[in-house]
């Protein structure tokens, strides 16, 4: 297998057709558990939204002349 710098200059692919694209998972409801606000020498922390999942997922995409896709 060739490496990606070989093909676009093999096939001669200008670069803002060469495209990078990453994804992440962003919490709905943000969590921390290193931060809490309880009396100290508390024996229990309730921590809500700890068990919460739900996500939206962000693409980012990126072009090889520099430019940025929109999200």
């Amino acid at each position: 297998m060739t490496s990606m710098a070989h093909q676009v200059e093999m096939y001669n692919i200008p670069p803002c057709l060469v495209v990078n694209t990453n994804q992440i998972g962003v919490h709905l409801v943000p969590t921390r558990v290193d931060r809490t606000w309880e009396r100290k020498g508390a024996k229990h922390i309730q921590v809500l939204g700890i068990k919460d999942k739900r996500e939206i997922i962000i693409v980012l995409s990126s072009l090889a002349n520099g430019s940025m896709l929109p999200l």
